[in-house]
């Protein structure tokens, strides 16, 4: 469950910063490097959220929270917006859970869910709680899907208008390191 605090504390992430940094990762665009923009963006929440909040990068859970006790999960969407041109939420992607690998259950374990998931599109970021997870998520196929409604989620910064676009250079930089950890061998 989110607590009033808990969002209280959400709201106060520099979702400016997070989101004009994820919108300047263009570059990690390919199909090989997509998995480092997540990264570098559960990154930035760390270092732009609360000064608690803890990257531990675990399968479906992202961030310990012990101010909070508890542990969250983030997604980016950063392909699509979140808000129509007026400012309103829109209708909301679904967001991929998990994939069973081929296993296929038929129900979702809590264990695998984190307390708070958030979201985080190009032009803002949201919060659900895990029981709406548990009660919303679908089966599909291989995995697990959540497709919120507007009134499952607690918005968390608003309509947020690119202001600062960051030259990150981080594709040529992992292709740097991993030429240099070739050299030595």
């Amino acid at each position: 469950m989110m607590t009033p605090e808990i969002i209280t504390d959400l709201k106060k992430f520099d979702w400016q910063k997070i989101v004009d940094y994820g919108n300047s990762l263009a570059d990690l665009n390919d199909a090989q490097l997509r998995f480092i923009k997540g990264l570098a963006v559960e990154q930035a929440v760390e270092a732009f959220g609360d000064s608690d909040l803890t990257y531990i990068g675990e399968k479906h859970r992202d961030y310990e929270w012990p101010k909070h006790d508890i542990d969250v999960e983030l997604k980016t969407i950063f392909s699509q917006s979140m808000y129509d041109t007026k400012g309103n939420v829109k209708s909301l992607p679904g967001i991929r859970l998990n994939n069973s690998m081929g296993t296929n259950k038929a129900s979702l374990n809590p264990d695998n869910i984190a307390d708070v998931l958030i979201a985080v599109h190009r032009d803002g970021a949201y919060a659900v709680s895990k029981d709406i997870v548990l009660a919303k998520a679908k089966h599909l196929g291989d995995g697990w899907e959540l497709k919120p409604n507007k009134s499952d989620i607690v918005e968390l910064s608003g309509r947020i208008l690119r202001k600062n676009k960051y030259n990150t250079n981080i594709s040529t930089a992992v292709r740097n390191a991993i030429k240099e950890s070739l050299s030595g061998l």
